[in-house]
């Protein structure tokens, strides 16, 4: 069985994959409710809206508002572009839907 330390590491390669990929902004979906609630237990992950996450060190305080202020606009962009792509796939689903 993994330890609590190696769970951890684990859970933090998914989120530097995530990173990897130039992601700001982090879905609830894009990481399993373990890897998700052990992040945020311990500070790596903020919550930021309903299902909606952004990284943090894990030496910031609550308060700290420094890495939403540095990351707010690449968040935007992140929640717009996936807002579109739903859109657009909604869309392209009621044009294949018959009336």
């Amino acid at each position: 069985m993994a330890t609590p330390q190696e769970k951890l590491a684990n859970s933090l390669e998914k989120l530097q994959r995530l990173q990897g990929e130039g992601r700001t902004a982090i879905r609830a979906r894009d990481l399993t409710r373990a890897h998700r609630e052990r992040l945020v237990e311990n500070g790596f992950l903020r919550e930021v809206m309903k299902g909606w996450y952004f990284p943090v060190h894990p030496s910031d305080r609550p308060s700290d508002s420094t890495a939403w202020y540095s990351s707010f606009w690449n968040f935007c962009a992140d929640y717009c572009n996936d807002c579109r792509r739903l859109v657009t796939s909604a869309a392209q689903l009621r044009q294949r839907t018959p009336v």
